[in-house]
């Protein structure tokens, strides 16, 4: 229960949770921009959503439920599921990267077609 007080702290902080190596999470995100677009905007051609933008410990999260088989395991969930096999060959510190890279990207605007 202790834990649970120290992560609402740290929340209410405003504290960042991704210490990770940006450079790194540069090029490991790379992997990401085939689906995420290259500046973490989200793409609609496949049920992407928009990375930047979002709360690192969020992201973080997230990350590690489809790691865990949390998310992404319903059979209709087709993004899911290749997320899933995006991630189990992810280190926790290469989850940690990324998601210092994508807190770096500026918000753009999705190109509306």
């Amino acid at each position: 229960m202790k834990w649970l007080f120290t992560l609402v702290a740290l929340i209410g902080c405003g504290s960042t949770f991704a210490q990770g190596d940006t450079a790194k999470g540069e090029e490991t995100f790379a992997i990401c921009a085939v689906c995420h677009g290259e500046n973490a905007q989200g793409n609609e051609d496949f049920d992407a959503p928009r990375l930047q933008g979002q709360h690192d410990w969020y992201l973080l999260t997230q990350l590690e439920n489809f790691k865990a088989g949390v998310r992404g395991t319903h059979d209709d969930d087709d993004g899911g599921s290749v997320m899933i096999g995006i991630v189990e060959s992810l280190e926790e510190s290469d989850i940690a990267n990324v998601v210092a890279y994508i807190a770096t990207l500026e918000e753009v605007a999705q190109e509306e077609e």
